[in-house]
C-alpha cells in the first residue's frame, strides 16, 4: 500500500514537473501512468482519497 501511494505521489509529481516544463509527451504518459495506479488501487481496495486533492489540483 506505501508502495502505490508512493508511486502515485512520485507520478503526480512528475505530471507538475512536465506541464510546467512544457513536456506534453512526459505528461500524457504521467496522466496514463496515475490512472493505472488507481485503477491498481480501486482493484485492491485501497483508499487513494488522501492527500492527493491539493497535489492533483496543481498538476
Amino acid at each position: 500500500m506505501t508502495t502505490l501511494h508512493l508511486r502515485i505521489y512520485d507520478a503526480l509529481e512528475s505530471l507538475r514537473r512536465a506541464r510546467e516544463n512544457g513536456d506534453e509527451d512526459l505528461a500524457v504518459t504521467q496522466a496514463g501512468e496515475i490512472e493505472d495506479l488507481v485503477e491498481i488501487a480501486a482493484r485492491h481496495g485501497v483508499d487513494i482519497d488522501c492527500g492527493y486533492q491539493e497535489l492533483a489540483h496543481a498538476a
